[in-house]
């Protein structure tokens, strides 16, 4: 006991997650939401040849942002190997990985297949990076439900919400891309309205169910509503999911309006992610 070392003594305090998670989440959530949205677009014939190449390109694009920060906030960024040579199937972050590395694969494929007018090979794949992209927008929500003590990262509300955020962020990138062409902007803009006032509707619930859930998860909500964390949530629901939502009832067929709604909700939803990933990190759990 004499060569006892001490190597910590008191209680981390901050979040260990910032915004480098948050870019994550928010990257990954347009790379996969314009994959997710694509088979609707070419099912109804919009401009099909631009639509192949620009979807997969505008995804890898902002794919290898997400991996980008996953890297810059690992501990060791150098060993990222090893998850890949010694990996651990029961790890949802190793899971994570595989797939994200995998999507970024298969659009290369499709980038590759679109240039070359080569629409079989290209439809035949499609299949399976839409069931790829859709994992690797969801398996974040089983990553974030693993850890204790977290009353707002409960698998399920996080698992919808990944998707609503998928297709908010999906629908607002390729409404500023104007893929499609004229005749998308109508279902477009649809798509980014009822995801927005979906996940409105899950924030709202989730604010009113606060208080019956714990004093923790009342206190978490005091925090996003008039605390430290209020100039991001409330600003950030807004700008990203009511000023979106009106701007859908009211004037979806405005270019000029519809292009500033997608900047207003990718804007917002920015914001109120990063205040839901800090809010959980500062409940005292001791």
């Amino acid at each position: 006991m004499n060569n006892a070392i001490v190597t910590l003594d008191v209680l981390h305090q901050g979040p260990m997650w910032g915004w480098y998670v948050t870019m994550n989440f928010w990257a990954k959530s347009v790379a996969t939401g314009v994959m997710l949205i694509l088979p609707f677009l070419l099912m109804n014939k919009h401009d099909s040849k631009r639509i192949r190449l620009l979807t997969p390109a505008l995804s890898f694009v902002f794919l290898n942002i997400t991996l980008l920060f996953t890297l810059l906030d690992l501990h060791q960024p150098f060993r990222f190997w090893h998850m890949f040579v010694y990996p651990q199937f029961r790890s949802v972050l190793n899971l994570g990985a595989w797939f994200l590395s995998g999507l970024n694969g298969f659009l290369l494929l499709h980038v590759f297949f679109a240039w070359k007018d080569k629409e079989d090979a290209y439809d035949k794949l499609l299949p399976v990076t839409w069931v790829v992209a859709a994992v690797a927008t969801i398996y974040t929500a089983g990553l974030m439900g693993q850890a204790n003590a977290r009353e707002l990262w409960q698998v399920g509300t996080e698992l919808p919400q990944m998707i609503l955020a998928a297709l908010m962020a999906g629908s607002s990138a390729l409404l500023l891309a104007k893929a499609g062409g004229e005749g998308a902007r109508r279902p477009l803009a649809l798509i980014l309205g009822l995801a927005t006032g979906v996940s409105l509707l899950i924030f709202l619930a989730e604010i009113w169910l606060a208080p019956q859930k714990s004093e923790e998860a009342e206190y978490m909500m005091h925090l996003l509503l008039s605390g430290e964390l209020k100039m991001y949530f409330l600003p950030g629901l807004l700008l990203g999911f009511v000023l979106p939502v009106a701007a859908v009832l009211g004037a979806r067929r405005n270019p000029l309006v519809m292009a500033a709604a997608s900047v207003l909700s990718l804007t917002g939803l920015w914001l109120v992610k990063h205040a839901w990933l800090l809010a959980p990190q500062l409940l005292p759990l001791s």
